[in-house]
Parts: C-alpha cells; structure tokens; sequence
C-alpha cells in the first residue's frame, strides 16, 4: 500500500475511536440522569411522615395546692436619701475619707456608716430628724431621744434628767464617739474663751480673798469676797460643762427604726460629695403583688404566698396580708432626704394594665438583694396537700363508655386504658386515684 491509503486508513481508525468513546459517554451521562429523576409515585413515598410514635409521661408523686401565681415588686416602703453636711464652719469642702458600709448591707443603732472630710457620719435611733447640734446646755425632746439611743448602747445619761445634756450626757457621748474610733467635737472657741474668762475670774477672785483675809483692816470685806468666789466658781462650772463633748446635726443620722439596709452608696472614697452619699431603706423591704380583678376574687387575707426570685433562685414565704384599691401605677415606697434638700419630684410614673395590689407580710425579712426585682408569687389557696399520684392532664380522656380513663403504656410495649378518678388540677398536672396507679408508671399522653 502506497504512503497515501496508509494515511487514510489511520484518519478513519482515529475517527472510529472518537464515534465509540461518544457513544460511551452519552450512555453513561443518560444513565447517571435517570437515576436521578424520581417518579410521581416515588416523590410521595419520600414525603411521607415517619410512623408514629407513642409519647409518654410518668406517673409522679405531687403535692398539688389550689394556687394563683402572680408577679410582685420588691421595694424598700422608706427610702431614706442621706446627703452630708458641714459639721462645723472649719470644713469648707466635702469629700469621702473612707466608707464603713457597702450596699446589701443591713445597720443598726449606733452603726457608722462614713467619714466625710475627716468627721463620721453614724446613725442613731430616733424618730425626730437632727435640726441643731445637741452641746452641754441643751434640753428638749431631741435630747431625750439622743440619751436613749446611747443607753441602748450601753452609754447611759449617768444623773441627767430626761432631756437635759449635763454632765453624763456629755460623758456617753464621748464614750460613744470612742467606741466608733472617733473623737467627740467641743463647741467653737467662743465657749474655750468663755471658760477661760471664768477660770481667771475664778484665780483673781482667790488672790482677792488671800488679801482680805490677810489685811486686819479689811476683815469686813471677807463675806462679799467669799461671796464673788463661790458666784464666779460657779460659772466656772458651768462654763467647763458647755465645752464639753457635743453632736454636731451634720454628723448623725436619725432613723425610725431598725435594722435598716443601705440601698446604694452613691461616690467612691476621694470623691467630692454632691449630692446624696447613701440611700438606706428602713424596716426591711416590701413586696407587692399584682392580681387581676379575676386573680383578686379568689384571694383573702391570710392565705400563705410564697415568693421566688427567677435571677438568683432565692425563695421566701408570707401571708396575705390584704388587697389594695385596683390601680394601673407601679408599687413604690416613700423617699426622705435627710441632710440636704428635697429631690426633685420624679416624672411620674407613666400607668399601665389595671391591677389589684397584693399586700403580702413576709415571715422574715427579705434579703437586701432582692431590692428592685420582679419576683414570681404563688398565693396558694387552701392548705398545702399531700403528695399525690399526679399525671399530665393531656393523659386523661373519656372513653366511648363515658369513663375518665388513662392508658397505661408496660415495659413490653403493651397498652392497658384503665378507668381513674381525677382530683384537683394545677399548673397542668392533675391528681389521680384508682387504676393501680404506681408512682413511675408511665402513661400515654400524646403520639
């Protein structure tokens, strides 16, 4: 074969490959696409839900009670807004010297609570805000107060009368200011003058009467010089008992009662004081409910109320104590500025759903950490009850013979409908008697 029909050959073996390896290729892609492709009657198989299974719950011993469950506020009925002052005309600036109290924290009589500007400021028990500073001389119903908070601990009057500051007084207050680590002020120099004035009365009057008595001639004038000793003696003592301990209005803190709780403090160590220091909630704090008028016609006094907080998990337990006036305005206690001026009146609070407060009086008092928060409240409506075999209520049915039955579902997979007795029903579980019922029996409520 010459070199030409060699050459055509070779073109029509290589274009016969290429038809068969074409060939193969479309064979492979067509059949790769119709595995693909589902059929009508195959698409619904695959949409088809799973089988159904059989959900079950156990059956558990509870104690349910006939409750309502509400939410409440917890907030101090007092407030009191404690701002400095200036306990003598010495200190021009406030500042925080050192803090003695942090917030949670609960105080009672006699507790010191700061040092501003190098003076304490401590709290007293007492029903009549400080107006004036209490010195030597001093008389009135605020004294009398103040000599009570310091016999209740254990710094007694001595001999004073009751609202009188002599002597004792003075003497508790010094010992007082030294059981906090601090040292009592005097009055302003006027009163150092006025006992230095009596005291040189006092040694002139002496050195007269020395004279007198020595010069035969003036014997007559010994009585008149006795006289103006005993006189300026006198004043001396009195002179001395005013310069005695005092407590300055800028340094005490009078409450009602006790124990009370510091609710905020308001500037660190160093800072300058602009305002109120410390805010200290009297008598513990309070919580109030909010019913609907619904909630509220199942409610009365003296029905147990337990409280949970959801944040921290901290529970506690009281009675109704009584149901308020239907309102849409939040619960909130009274503030009392103490030390400086009134606040300025708050925006009023803007109204919401109408509601029927629920006053509640806790067992004990409420930990200071509840202090703002909305709580969860479960007024139950009849004793507490015995724990009982309880199931969900969407166990319970009524079968085609009209009795309440539940189906008791075994080990093995068997399914047994047996008749019970329903009970009280709360919070979605509902009380069961009859059917051999054992705790941890697991019954059929849904599929």
């Amino acid at each position: 074969m010459d070199e030409a029909g060699t050459s055509r050959l070779a073109r029509r073996q290589r274009a016969a490959l290429l038809v068969a390896v074409g060939a193969a290729l479309v064979s492979t892609g067509g059949w790769a696409a119709s595995s693909l492709v589902e059929s009508p009657a195959e698409r619904t198989v695959g949409a088809a839900p799973p089988p159904r299974s059989l959900l079950t719950a156990p059956v558990t011993l509870r104690a349910l009670t006939p409750s309502v469950v509400a939410r409440g506020e917890v907030y101090p009925p007092t407030r009191y807004e404690v701002t400095p002052r200036a306990s003598s005309a010495e200190i021009t600036q406030l500042f925080v010297s050192a803090l003695a109290v942090r917030p949670g924290e609960r105080v009672e009589n006699g507790r010191l609570l700061a040092v501003v500007s190098g003076r304490p400021l401590f709290v007293l028990h007492g029903d009549v805000p400080a107006y004036r500073d209490l010195k030597p001389g001093s008389t009135g119903p605020d004294v009398a107060q103040l000599q009570k908070a310091l016999e209740e601990l254990g710094f007694g009057p001595g001999g004073d009368p009751e609202g009188s500051y002599g002597r004792g007084t003075a003497k508790a207050v010094g010992d007082y200011y030294r059981s906090i680590g601090q040292t009592a002020p005097t009055p302003g120099p006027e009163t150092r003058q006025a006992v230095e004035a009596a005291r040189r009365a006092v040694e002139a009057d002496q050195r007269q009467l020395a004279e007198t008595a020595a010069d035969p001639e003036r014997q007559a004038q010994l009585p008149e010089a006795r006289r103006r000793l005993a006189a300026d003696r006198e004043a001396l003592a009195k002179a001395e008992a005013a310069d005695g301990p005092m407590v300055p209005a800028g340094e005490v803190v009078l409450l009602p009662a006790f124990p009370a709780t510091v609710t905020a403090v308001n500037a660190p160590v160093g800072a300058p004081v602009s305002g109120p220091l410390l805010s200290l909630a009297g008598g513990g704090l309070a919580v109030t409910g909010r019913l609907t008028p619904a909630q509220a016609a199942g409610v009365q006094a003296g029905m147990t109320v337990e409280l949970l907080a959801e944040v921290s998990g901290a529970t506690a337990r009281g009675t109704v104590s009584g149901l308020g006036a239907p309102t849409a305005l939040p619960p909130a206690g009274r503030v009392i500025p103490i030390g400086g001026p009134a606040p300025a009146p708050a925006d009023p609070a803007q109204p919401g759903p109408l509601y029927v407060p629920l006053q509640i009086t806790t067992e004990q008092g409420l930990p200071a950490a509840l202090n703002g928060q909305n709580v969860r409240l479960t007024v139950l409506q009849g004793p507490a009850a015995e724990p009982v075999p309880s199931v969900p209520v969407a166990a319970v049915f009524t079968d085609s013979a009209g009795r309440t039955v539940v189906t008791r579902v075994t080990e093995d997979g068997r399914r047994e409908v047996v008749a019970v007795t329903t009970g009280v029903t709360v919070g979605g579980w509902v009380a069961l008697t009859g059917g051999g019922l054992a705790a941890g029996d697991q019954v059929a409520v849904g599929s």
